[in-house]
């Protein structure tokens, strides 16, 4: 049976980290809550596969509430149930350079973490903990989702306590006391007292103003009109059933009012759910953001922010494989960018929802030379704030045209046709728009590279543009169609750990430049990419 330890993670924290006890711990009860809230949400997620059963049972359920009350009842007492043996199962061992954990209930499991394999050590502190000064902590080794450690409801300064004693070990340097920054209660770092961590430097932080500014410009109400498109006449006979019942007959007002009043009343109408949509914009914004603080080390950033869950997350600059400014096109008005740091396992991270937004290192709604210092301590003389970008080749214009325009506008023109409904002006107008976005998206296509780096732009009304480290390329591959070898033009697809990403139909014998000085690099220096 395995040994396992009853005293407190509390006591833990009161003292040094014993790594050597080869005991198995518990951790506190206030897990429980932790477990509480992954089943809830598991059953959010899942909720549409229930919606049959709600619909079947929902003239019984009108008739007898108390169904209702009965289901309800069940769902909370179950996963109370089963947070609480989440709980009892749940255990953890340190020992010397590894993070053991087991878990599950009915699919058990146990990871063995060796602290060198550990890529990111991850502290967040949801409300329930921060009442507490609790916290817990995630081992991302950089491989599959499976290979991820998490400790979960342990206080605060035993978390940091061993994120250091983790930092330590991988650095294979002996632990000393060095003059550091130190934290307050809210998790903060000031700079009075000693530790055993590295000295931080405040890089960046974002005000309130800075968050309004930021979920102002990436406000994407577009697609939710279109994810709600399909919907749309169910939409309007809800609301219209509504203002019925207080009286008021939209079909009445679009019967008897003249057009520029009912015009008013539409574009009226539309500003109202752009305002809704922009102020929830923002409320995410400072969800997500609040008590924003981007610190350095000699070798990491760490950020922290959050306002109901506080995130800090550290990421070392070797882990870093692409540095990426994005700027919608309010962004652009303004002057601001988005800066994303992308790590090693950003596709894993963006293929689990619940943790893609702590897994990425985003700086929001920054000044043009404070994203270019941030990226200059990751990749020095990185110069993207100033690149000169070739144009990819115009036959982009024509080949998007061809086979996208032309075919809805001839199947638009057919209907208008054969349906008096449908004006052949809004044909030509649908026709306009869609060349002028192919024109917007080509206008937007740029790509160049140097010694140390290969650079790409793109976007449509707002802008992208991607800093890639040529030594951190694992692969390049040039394709080309049978149009594309007619017209002497190369599509290149550059593979890094972090994904892939193209640079469509430029010229062929620039593209096999790119391809071998690429090669040449990746072989010649051999640098690691992690």
């Amino acid at each position: 049976m395995d040994n396992i330890t009853e005293s407190s993670a509390k006591q833990q924290a009161n003292s040094d980290i014993d790594v050597d006890d080869n005991s198995w711990h518990r951790v506190s009860p206030l897990a429980i809550l932790y477990f509480i809230e992954k089943l809830f949400l598991g059953l959010l997620n899942n909720v549409f596969y229930m919606l049959p059963m709600f619909v079947v049972l929902w003239d019984e359920i009108k008739a007898n509430p108390w169904i209702a009350a009965a289901i309800i009842g069940a769902i909370i007492a179950l996963i109370t149930t089963f947070a609480i043996w989440s709980f009892i199962v749940f255990r953890y061992r340190l020992s010397a350079g590894t993070v053991e954990v087991k878990s599950g209930i009915f699919s058990k499991k146990h990871v063995n973490l060796p602290f060198n394999r550990i890529q990111n050590v991850k502290i967040e502190q949801p409300f329930y903990y921060r009442m507490f000064n609790y916290s817990s902590m995630a081992f991302d080794s950089g491989g599959s989702l499976n290979q991820e450690a998490r400790l979960i409801a342990l206080p605060l300064a035993f978390a940091k306590e061993l994120q250091n004693e983790i930092n330590a070990f991988k650095s294979a340097t002996p632990i000393t006391t060095t003059e550091t920054a130190s934290f307050d209660a809210d998790g903060n770092p000031s700079t009075t007292a000693s530790s055993t961590a590295a000295v931080e430097t405040i890089e960046n932080t974002r005000s309130i103003g800075d968050l309004v500014l930021h979920g102002i410009t990436s406000n994407r109400i577009y697609i939710i009109l279109a994810a709600a498109a399909p919907f749309v006449n169910d939409i309007f006979e809800f609301f219209g059933d509504k203002l019925e019942g207080f009286g008021i007959d939209i079909q009445s007002h679009i019967d008897n009012d003249p057009m520029w009043q009912i015009s008013i009343y539409v574009i009226s109408l539309f500003l109202i759910v752009i305002g809704l949509m922009t102020i929830l914009s923002i409320l995410g914004a400072i969800i997500m953001f609040f008590g924003y603080t981007l610190s350095r080390t000699d070798d990491k950033y760490i950020r922290r922010s959050g306002l109901i869950t506080k995130h800090e997350v550290s990421v070392p600059f070797s882990r870093i494989q692409i540095a990426i400014m994005k700027q919608d096109l309010l962004d652009i008005l303004f002057g601001r960018i988005n800066l994303r740091l992308d790590q090693l396992n950003a596709q894993i991270a963006n293929a689990n929802a619940s943790q893609s937004g702590t897994n990425k290192l985003i700086v929001p709604s920054i000044f043009a030379y404070e994203c270019r210092d941030i990226i200059a301590h990751v990749f020095p003389n990185h110069g993207l704030i100033a690149v000169d970008f070739k144009a990819i080749s115009t036959r982009f214009i024509i080949r998007y045209i061809s086979f996208i325009v032309v075919p809805i506008t001839a199947i638009l023109s057919y209907s208008a046709y054969h349906n008096e409904g449908l004006s052949a002006w809004v044909v030509l107008v649908i026709a306009g728009l869609l060349s002028t976005m192919v024109y917007g998206r080509w206008l937007r296509w740029g790509y160049q590279y140097n010694e140390h780096y290969l650079y790409i732009r793109k976007g449509l009304l707002g802008r992208d543009r991607y800093c890639l480290p040529i030594a951190k390329i694992q692969r390049i591959t040039y394709s080309q169609s049978w149009f594309m070898r007619k017209n002497k033009l190369v599509s290149l697809k550059i593979y890094l750990a972090s994904g892939s990403y193209t640079i469509p139909m430029i010229d062929e014998d620039h593209a096999k430049a790119i391809y071998k000085y690429v090669l040449y690099k990746v072989e010649s220096e051999a640098k690691a990419w992690m």
